[in-house]
């Protein structure tokens, strides 16, 4: 019992940093809760160095480090394009080292990850619809304006690479490949779930929006649940892509030419 209480408590105490920093953010204090950020991200760095740990709870700990270098990075990357596209290709594009780290360092196989490319035909529809629909109701809370100038065939190839590639690719390798598969294992399918939700919800507090982080919530079980049941990769980064390619990119466009 005891044991189980300090992994839990290995656990709980960086996720509230976490939580934290995202309140600052929340509330427009963004250079607090960066420098939050950096000292939470600077507190686990010296538990895995010098802390006595168990086996999970350094997976764990290192999937939170993604977490916040993400955080991190895109609170610090100055807007230095003219494109909101591709200041979010460099941002993501950043973050394909580390995730590649710790999946070298965690010997996380490609089975784990979920790469894996069965019943692509019947999954790719069904992304098709979920992410459709996850768009259309995100849209009506945040109305966000398009990060495209229209929907010629450039345009959209662009943000189609983007948003599936990168923004979608990186989020869900960590959120659900790396993070998930992590608290899993030490809370079991369900409290694992529920928890790697509940902290992708808590990292959408940028939005300035409490119904937008319920719903990135609802959206991270819907999702966690579905790579619980398939482990598919691809099928979860069609989901994530395909609700973003439409919110930040045809919705408002169709939308504002009514």
């Amino acid at each position: 019992m005891g044991k189980y209480y300090k992994m839990r408590k290995e656990l709980y105490l960086p996720i509230l940093g976490i939580a934290a920093s995202e309140l600052m953010v929340y509330y427009g204090r963004v250079y607090t809760g960066l420098g939050i950020h950096i000292v939470n991200l600077q507190i686990i760095t010296l538990l895995l160095i010098f802390g006595s740990l168990s086996p999970q709870a350094k997976n764990i700990l290192q999937s939170l480090l993604l977490l916040l270098l993400l955080r991190i990075v895109s609170l610090a990357m100055p807007q230095i394009f003219s494109s909101a596209l591709l200041w979010y290709l460099l941002v993501y594009g950043v973050m394909f080292l580390p995730v590649y780290i710790i999946i070298k360092n965690q010997q996380i196989t490609p089975k784990d990850l979920g790469v894996n490319f069965s019943r692509l035909h019947i999954y790719l529809p069904s992304a098709l619809l979920i992410g459709a629909i996850a768009a259309l109701v995100e849209y009506r809370i945040l109305a966000p304006a398009s990060l495209i100038e229209n929907t010629g065939i450039l345009n959209i190839v662009f943000i189609v690479i983007v948003m599936l590639v990168f923004v979608g690719a990186v989020e869900e390798l960590i959120f659900r490949s790396i993070l998930q598969t992590r608290l899993e294992e030490m809370l079991g399918l369900k409290y694992g779930l529920l928890l790697s939700a509940i902290i992708f919800g808590i990292m959408h507090a940028s939005y300035g929006t409490i119904t937008e982080i319920l719903l990135a919530g609802i959206f991270g079980i819907i999702v966690g649940y579905i790579f619980q049941r398939t482990r598919s990769l691809p099928f979860i980064v069609a989901i994530h892509g395909t609700a973003n390619i439409l919110l930040f990119g045809i919705l408002p466009v169709v939308l504002t030419l009514r």
